[in-house]
């Protein structure tokens, strides 16, 4: 469990990614890319608090702002499944 009163929720709207590729450069462990089009695919919707920066970094990156991170409480239930 995380020593912080939040963890990180990840998302991602494949509708606006370009596919170029930034998310998967920077955390391939959370971000990968489909093989027909390079449209993100999210791994993990709650990474593990050591990717916390490198998610971060990747949606600060995305050209087509695709990538959707917000705190929530460490209390909080999961929201949803990867996409």
């Amino acid at each position: 469990m995380s020593n912080n009163s939040f963890r990180l929720r990840v998302s991602v709207d494949q509708s606006v990614c370009v596919g170029a590729g930034l998310c998967v450069l920077s955390t391939s462990e959370v971000f990968d890319q489909r093989d027909e089009d390079g449209v993100v695919k999210l791994l993990q919707a709650s990474p593990d608090e050591a990717l916390y920066e490198k998610v971060l970094g990747a949606s600060r990156k995305c050209p087509s702002k695709a990538i959707k991170v917000e705190k929530v409480a460490d209390n909080a239930e999961p929201h949803g499944n990867a996409q």
